[in-house]
């Protein structure tokens, strides 16, 4: 991690996994079709209404983190624009809630939106690829608007047993949640 001069406005831009591939290319594939902005660096909290200046001046002091290319961790805050009149912000239904599977068993997930649309779907990612390995790191949603990731376990993932979080965000909404998967010893590595 590093810090920037927060001096000045600085727009750092990262390019996705995909994007590094077809700029490698050279032959005109790279074109930028989606972006997406973030203030994970910013603690909201810090903000003081009782001040009768400065209200946001421990906020402005904060260092800006370099943007960081791995999507585990990057943009954990999207910023969002919500079409006009909005009076609530969507968030993601996720059915289980949170599993616990014997090593080796496939779970499946199921995520939809309320109070919002994900037309385009939803996108997943899990933190620990020794525990579970999503079968697919997007879902679009079926007629129902239910999006459906498989998680694998055990020998089929990295064959470790333990904890994990897989974090899923609405494509179109922005809206994230956390699934917290356990996988049971039986079976896995040391």
């Amino acid at each position: 991690m590093a810090f920037l001069d927060s001096s000045t406005a600085v727009i750092d831009a990262i390019l996705t996994r995909k994007g590094r591939e077809l700029l490698a290319q050279n032959d005109g594939s790279f074109q930028i079709t989606k972006f997406a902005f973030g203030d994970d660096e910013i603690n909201y909290q810090l903000y003081d209404a009782t001040k009768a200046t400065d209200q946001d001046a421990d906020i402005l002091n904060l260092p800006v983190l370099e943007p960081i290319s791995n999507e585990n961790i990057a943009l954990l805050y999207r910023l969002i624009t919500l079409p006009k009149g909005t009076l609530q912000i969507a968030n993601l239904q996720i059915s289980p809630t949170s599993g616990t599977v014997d090593y080796g068993t496939d779970l499946v997930v199921d995520v939809s939106t309320a109070n919002g649309e994900d037309s385009q779907g939803y996108a997943a990612t899990i933190r620990d690829l020794d525990i579970g390995v999503l079968a697919n790191t997007t879902a679009p949603p079926n007629a129902n608007g239910v999006g459906v990731f498989t998680i694998r376990t055990g020998a089929n993932a990295g064959g470790k047993s333990g904890q994990t979080i897989v974090d899923i965000t609405g494509i179109n909404s922005g809206a994230r949640k956390e699934f917290t998967l356990t996988v049971s010893a039986s079976g896995a590595a040391a």
